[in-house]
């Protein structure tokens, strides 16, 4: 047997099977109970009393009980962009000025996991990032024959392109629609299916990440996705998927300080930039919204791809409630607005030029390690992949008329994988943006622009 790698990723599923597979004494019936699930596969771990591996660092036991692992990844970005005048970044019309170019860090992550008694799977990964030290995936999971369950920090459930680990997404960014109306990293609980064939996930979350305030009900939310593959022949290299994914959250608040029962809830964001964070322009989602009582998302997921072809997308709708009795509540005309009703899709398709296949795992509905068939380690030229994506996302309801926007956004992208573990990503997006309505102020603003972004990552 081996222990494996592409399971090891940033949304907490099948960590454990991973490393589950190693070899022991339990590594038959390892095999059994998660047998049919598609992991690629990693060296053998030598046969010493314990045993180590250090490409992959892996340390575990002699009766296999229990294991150990590192992992870490890096992600720098740069952008250019042609035009940063008087963006839909701001509402006035002679200003939104951005910077032209620049660097960034985009996540440096560092983490363990491991597995305790055969049952028990935990990890702890920390993000450092913007001159801040944050968690990532920080949870204790038990393992039964064909589920988990899980307990601690980590993503909600939700969206094809939200649960695959920004190792494994083909662009620099998600799509704008799921960047902007997806759901964050909670404390919470997760239940989890572990079969071959298709994917359930339902989960309950508290409200405000790791942080804490004691005036703040931190609110929570119940999330649900389900995902199968209607077509999936690995020999063939043909997958398809069809998913779906549902939340609602009941927003944070705290008492009006004046006295009294009013709720004074937390400002509401939904957020997506440019496609890249290196240039920090915000052409969703620039301004919070305010008296938020409640919203609920929702994603519809589908893909297909045979050989080194492959093409996906999603619709995402999320409907927003605003409690009018609420603490600061706006009743003027044009800001009285109660619901509210963003949405947006992305299709997009990529090509495998040097004959990859993108890694689909039914068992998790996401994407995997991509597998290079000649990396430059090996005498070859690594791995080429052409990219072209459409993505809309629409806030055009928001309650204040000024903060009022719209994205269209346009990419084509090239990948080389030089290695596995290696990518150098090059983005060439064009940016169509709106902002306010006619008849309001200096009317609507138009925004377009090309911006261009490459990014290098490795993880270990």
């Amino acid at each position: 047997m081996s222990i494996n790698r592409h399971v090891l990723r940033s949304y907490p599923a099948l960590l454990a099977a991973a490393l589950l597979a190693a070899p022991s004494v339990h590594a038959e019936s390892s095999a059994q109970r998660f047998g049919g699930l598609d992991y690629e596969p990693m060296m053998d771990v030598g046969d010493d009393p314990v045993r180590t591996r250090v490409n992959k660092f892996r340390v575990e036991t002699e009766d296999g009980k229990h294991r150990f692992g590192l992992r870490g990844r890096l992600m720098t970005d740069f952008a250019y962009v042609q035009d940063p005048f008087t963006t839909t970044d701001d509402e006035d019309a002679d200003d939104g000025d951005l910077a032209r170019y620049g660097t960034i860090i985009r996540r440096a992550r560092l983490g363990a996991l491991g597995v305790m008694y055969d049952n028990w799977e935990w990890q702890l990964e920390i993000d450092f990032r913007d001159d801040e030290v944050r968690f990532a995936n920080a949870y204790m999971a038990y393992l039964f024959d064909n589920a988990r369950f899980a307990i601690g920090h980590f993503k909600e459930p939700f969206s094809l392109e939200s649960s695959t680990s920004s190792r494994r997404i083909s662009f620099i960014e998600r799509a704008a629609p799921v960047d902007a109306y997806r759901p964050s990293r909670q404390i919470g609980l997760l239940y989890e299916t572990l079969v071959p064939d298709y994917y359930l996930a339902f989960g309950a979350f508290g409200g405000d990440g790791v942080a804490r305030d004691r005036d703040v009900t931190e609110g929570y939310s119940v999330a649900a996705r389900g995902s199968f593959a209607p077509v999936f022949d690995r020999e063939r290299d043909v997958w398809s998927h069809l998913g779906l994914s549902a939340n609602y959250r009941a927003n944070a608040y705290e008492w009006d300080r004046s006295g009294g029962d009013d709720r004074e809830y937390e400002s509401v964001r939904m957020r997506t930039r440019l496609g890249t964070r290196a240039v920090d322009g915000r052409m969703i989602g620039e301004n919070d919204m305010e008296n938020v009582e409640d919203f609920t998302t929702f994603a519809l997921e589908g893909g297909f791809g045979v050989g080194p072809f492959s093409v996906q997308g999603e619709y995402i709708r999320q409907d927003l409630n605003r409690d009018s009795g609420s603490d600061g509540f706006d009743d003027e005309p044009g800001n009285d607005v109660t619901s509210m009703t963003s949405e947006g899709f992305y299709v997009q398709t990529s090509y495998f030029l040097t004959g990859e296949t993108r890694n689909y795992r039914p068992f998790s509905g996401d994407f995997g390690a991509t597998r290079v068939n000649a990396p430059l380690s090996a005498g070859g030229r690594g791995a080429w992949k052409l990219l072209a994506r459409f993505a809309t996302a629409d806030s055009y309801e928001h309650h204040n008329r000024e903060d009022r926007q719209k994205l269209d956004h346009y990419t084509v992208g090239l990948n080389w994988y030089p290695e596995d573990d290696i990518v150098l990503k090059l983005n060439a997006m064009y940016v169509d943006a709106q902002r306010g309505e006619d008849g309001f102020g200096d009317g609507r603003k138009d925004w377009d622009s090309m911006v261009y972004a490459a990014r290098f990552q490795f993880e270990f």
